[in-house]
């Protein structure tokens, strides 16, 4: 029995042992190293441990390589439907070198144009209300037809404008009425009974002479444009355009003249119109309209608001 002893104490001393490193493994190399003798002991599976949320720098070295780099997910919010704001076009410069601006509007085949301020600081409602038409248009861009495309020249006459809001500021600097500039029935000078003629002013020293034309003619005969408003002050109404009017242009004043209060037939106060730009237009095969507003002063937003919406429907007609 003594003999046995020992080998019994060294069997049990080895047991213990072998619990005592498989315990110690255990606690050292972590939660997935398990004895397998160890299984057969202990039935109820082991719960993972659920970590803090932590950023990356935070964590130590050994785990970092165990985090896979997070997923690119689109952004749940839709792109964003609000339209860009136009930036005008420079099509040309005036004689004192200040930019022609054209904004324009949409990107359809239909193409439509507005000129504004072709008289200056003299008439210079216009171009308050060719700036108050860029400014709703950019942002009710849905009100342009998916086909068509609308420019608006804000400022013909930019010299005029910034010179004088009375007669000084209707001719461009070279002193030259620039709706007597274009090459239709044009002359240098023409009868002033019935016309303006509070001071000196030329028709140019040949038809398309200033930059101002030259720039908005390339403009037109870049494009194919089917329907023109040229903006004017005061009072006299809706002229269509060509000598004798053409038909587009007839049907064109017609349909404004039924949405707005301006004298349609305009007022005939007897004067000799030559080298006008409407009229060009109609040599153009361009539908097109003067549109004097009823003063000196204000922009009639509103009326020319509707007026809008009719320019934009209208189509020659068949």
């Amino acid at each position: 029995m003594r003999k046995g002893l020992p080998r019994i104490v060294i069997l049990l001393w080895s047991i213990i042992i072998l619990i005592i490193g498989g315990l110690a493994a255990f606690y050292f190399q972590g939660e997935s190293w398990i004895p397998a003798f160890l299984n057969n002991i202990s039935p109820t599976p082991i719960k993972t441990t659920a970590y803090p949320t932590t950023t990356p720098s935070s964590l130590p070295p050994a785990l970092l390589v165990s985090i896979p780099p997070p997923e690119a997910t689109p952004s749940p919010l839709p792109p964003s439907s609000t339209p860009a704001i136009p930036q005008p076009q420079v099509i040309g410069h005036s004689v004192a070198g200040r930019p022609l601006e054209v904004y324009q509007f949409g990107y359809g085949p239909v193409e439509k144009m507005i000129v504004a301020g072709i008289h200056g600081g003299y008439e210079y409602n216009t171009i308050i209300l060719a700036d108050e038409l860029i400014s709703y248009l950019e942002s009710h861009q849905e009100i342009i037809p998916p086909d068509h495309t609308l420019f608006i020249l804000r400022a013909f006459n930019p010299d005029g404008f910034e010179r004088s809001r009375g007669f000084g500021g209707r001719a461009n600097e070279n002193n030259v009425d620039l709706n007597r500039n274009f090459p239709s029935n044009w002359k240098i000078e023409w009868p002033r009974p019935g016309c303006w003629d509070y001071i000196p002013i030329t028709g140019g020293t040949s038809a398309a002479s200033e930059p101002e034309t030259q720039a908005l003619m390339a403009f037109v005969k870049a494009h194919d444009l089917k329907a023109f408003i040229s903006y004017h002050s005061a009072a006299l109404g809706i002229f269509p355009g060509g000598q004798p009017p053409d038909q587009g242009s007839l049907s064109l004043a017609e349909t404004i003249a039924g949405v707005s209060p301006y004298p349609y037939p305009p007022i005939d106060a007897g004067c000799m119109f030559t080298g006008q730009l409407v009229d060009w237009v109609s040599d153009q095969g361009i539908a097109g309209v003067d549109i004097e507003l009823t003063n000196h002063q204000d922009s009639d937003f509103e009326i020319n608001l509707g007026i809008l919406s009719v320019f934009l429907d209208w189509s020659y007609p068949e």
